[in-house]
């Protein structure tokens, strides 16, 4: 009866042990399983910060163009002025040309009407000496 008492009392202690070996498996289990989602959950935030990091690198580019292409339509509009100011400034010095020419032309003819009259002063009076010399005799 005795062997009996201690064979079950070994059977207990046994059982005791069996069963706290299971409780720290699992202990042990809950405890990597609780491991793993803090690895998951850091990998996932640093995943959503690297998405975070690019696009606002995206939105910095995006940025950076459109700056870069307002530079470039601000230039090309400088230029586009300069040539039309450029042309202006042409289109005024022929102006001025044509009307200096214009000016000289009138100059000359009436220089020219002056001539004439001039030498039609001078033929006057050459006819009239000559008339008062043919008169006289």
């Amino acid at each position: 009866n005795e062997e009996d008492n201690d064979e079950d009392n070994d059977d207990e202690d046994e059982d005791e042990e069996s069963d706290e070996d299971e409780d720290l498996a699992e202990e042990d289990n809950e405890e990597d399983n609780d491991e793993d989602n803090d690895d998951e959950d850091e990998d996932l935030a640093e995943e959503d910060n690297e998405e975070d990091n690019d696009e606002d690198n995206d939105d910095e580019d995006e940025d950076l163009a459109e700056e870069d292409n307002e530079e470039d339509n601000d230039e090309d509009n400088d230029d586009e002025d300069e040539d039309e100011e450029s042309l202006a400034e042409e289109d005024n010095e022929e102006d001025n040309d044509e009307d200096n020419d214009d000016e000289d032309e009138d100059l000359a003819e009436e220089d020219n009407e002056e001539d004439n009259d001039e030498d039609n002063e001078d033929n006057d009076e050459d006819n009239d000496d000559e008339d008062e010399d043919e008169r006289r005799g």
